[in-house]
């Protein structure tokens, strides 16, 4: 089949911000590279940017689907970013007065959350990435640990070793799981943490 076929369908919303209307597109490409790309568009003008590359194009339809997925969450997510930002009078964006150093890693930002006692990293692959944090870790949830595999699951595999990005709660207002796409992480907090709060972090990670 032609390539065309395997296009997911875009997306195309619009915020009202002030007396200003924005459109936020999301769109599937194949070349000159596979990428997902939403644009800002405010008076017929493209104000921001966010891409996110794929390693390959799509090729089939379980892909097309996966992708489409993909689409849909980046597209949400961007909304939920643009919602909460400052802008300024021309509708570009501002840099906010409590920006991110450019150097902090996302596990640092999550543990900068409120009421978070600690977090443990690890790779795609469930491997800790601290020295004996895994023993520490073994010590308080060794039943999720023998569970590993199934927990990583949650969140499937995406092209170029990614997993899909996103927030599950293991233990009610204790444990939680977290993939940012590029690492993952286990959470622990005194209180309960929820998507609104982690998705601006994580999605940070595709910028």
């Amino acid at each position: 089949m032609a390539q065309a076929d395997y296009i997911p369908a875009g997306r195309t919303s619009r915020i009202v911000k002030g007396s200003s209307e924005l459109q936020i597109q999301t769109e599937y490409a194949y070349r000159p590279t596979p990428r997902l790309t939403t644009s800002v568009i405010s008076a017929g003008r493209v104000i921001h940017k966010i891409q996110q590359d794929l390693t390959d194009p799509i090729t089939t339809f379980e892909e097309k689907t996966r992708v489409e997925s993909m689409l849909r969450k980046q597209h949400v997510e961007v909304m939920k970013i643009i919602q909460n930002e400052d802008f300024s009078g021309d509708m570009t964006f501002k840099e906010p007065a409590t920006s991110r150093e450019k150097s902090s890693s996302i596990a640092d930002e999550l543990s900068r959350l409120k009421g978070v006692e600690k977090v443990f990293r690890m790779d795609n692959e469930g491997n800790f990435l601290e020295p004996q944090v895994s023993e520490a870790f073994n010590k308080r949830f060794s039943a999720v640990l023998k569970n590993l595999n199934e927990v990583l699951s949650i969140f499937s595999g995406l092209p170029g070793g990614k997993r899909e990005p996103g927030l599950v709660e293991i233990e009610p207002r204790r444990l939680y799981f977290i993939s940012s796409g590029y690492e993952c992480y286990f959470l622990l907090s005194h209180r309960s943490i929820t998507d609104d709060e982690i998705q601006p972090i994580l999605f940070s990670a595709f910028q």
